[in-house]
């Protein structure tokens, strides 16, 4: 049986880590500005390393696919960012609008209720503050439209992770020797976790892809900004595909009224069914196994600590850190509570 003084030191022990947690979380917090940028081109840099891979064995020499891959890269960011600063621009500039409309329509649903005998004169219900929705609206283009001014740091760390991707494994097997347990499982987890979000791309390409036709032919406000933030979002299972429904749900109910964002359900709805049901399961196969509730608390974390970008690098994340807890003994208890097998990405 354990002694006192054994549950004592097991206590202490929980005490330490759950305050180095605390320092940790702390100190991600206050560098959000630089880590997150950071960590993004290490996330866009993992999935373009196989499309590199790829070059080389077609016959280029690794330096000429190194220059093509980089250069394709940069000619995307640029085009997104380009793209998101006009974007964000046109949607900010439009929420005056929007505000006068949510007004219009709020006041149609109260003479509404009141014709059925429902008085809400004297309730607060019914009379949403939208100077301050706005104003948070506002608030969250501007920290996402901030995030474009680390363009530049984007592209040189996604250029040094490319150059340095390769001599990685080289590094580890020299030190650590071809069959160290961490060189086999950090190989086995490099090769599982490119696999899956890179199929995961295509699919959230395809779903982005579809919703913005849809709204674009529904003649929804910002539609192409909606189906790039749908393709970003559907990083996050359970979460992403609501998350990504709701901006052009509530723009086409301020627009054309609640049969408009109805349809803007049920189209968006049947185009991730399709994605996610028929298109994604052939592609992936089983996937991540991570609980529903640590996917929720992963986004609501990473969220909050990294900003805007963290929605986007939640589940990356997240398989990284049941990763490291899984590769530990002492932790690997841990990593089986949070959902994760033996192996958090599965081919």
């Amino acid at each position: 049986m354990p002694t006192d003084r054994n549950i004592n030191t097991n206590f202490q022990r929980l005490l330490v880590s759950m305050a180095s947690l605390v320092i940790i979380i702390a100190g991600l917090t206050l560098t959000a500005s630089l880590l997150g940028p950071i960590l993004f081109a290490i996330f866009i840099a993992i999935l373009s390393y196989p499309i590199l891979n790829w070059l080389i064995k077609k016959g280029l020499p690794k330096g000429v696919a190194l220059v093509v891959m980089i250069i394709l890269l940069v000619i995307f960011l640029v085009a997104m960012a380009t793209f998101l600063s006009a974007s964000f621009d046109q949607l900010e500039a439009s929420l005056a609008v929007y505000q006068d409309q949510i007004d219009a329509r709020v006041a149609d649903l109260k003479t509404a209720l009141e014709g059925l005998g429902i008085n809400f004169s004297d309730s607060a219900v019914l009379e949403p503050d939208t100077d301050a929705w706005v104003a948070s609206a506002t608030n969250f283009i501007r920290r996402v439209g901030s995030l474009l001014a680390n363009i530049i740091l984007i592209i040189v760390t996604m250029i040094f992770a490319l150059l340095e991707a390769a001599n990685l494994r080289n590094r580890l097997q020299q030190n650590l020797g071809a069959d160290h347990q961490i060189v086999v499982r950090s190989e086995q987890f490099s090769q599982s976790v490119i696999r899956y979000f890179g199929l995961r791309t295509l699919v959230n390409l395809f779903v982005g892809s579809m919703v913005a036709v849809l709204l674009l032919i529904l003649d929804i406000a910002c539609a192409i900004l909606w189906g790039v933030l749908t393709f970003f979002l559907g990083y996050i299972p359970y979460l992403g595909a609501f998350l990504a429904t709701l901006p052009a749900v509530l723009l086409g109910l301020v627009q054309y009224g609640i049969g408009m964002a109805l349809v803007v359900v049920i189209g968006i709805t049947i185009i991730n069914f399709i994605g996610e049901n028929l298109i994604a399961p052939k592609m992936i196969g089983e996937g991540l196994h991570i609980s529903p509730l640590v996917v929720f608390i992963a986004f609501i974390l990473w969220s909050a600590v990294l900003g805007p970008l963290g929605m986007f690098l939640s589940m990356p994340l997240t398989v990284i850190v049941l990763f490291l807890l899984d590769s530990f003994p002492e932790t690997r208890w841990l990593a089986g509570v949070m959902g994760a097998s033996q192996d958090p990405v599965m081919d």
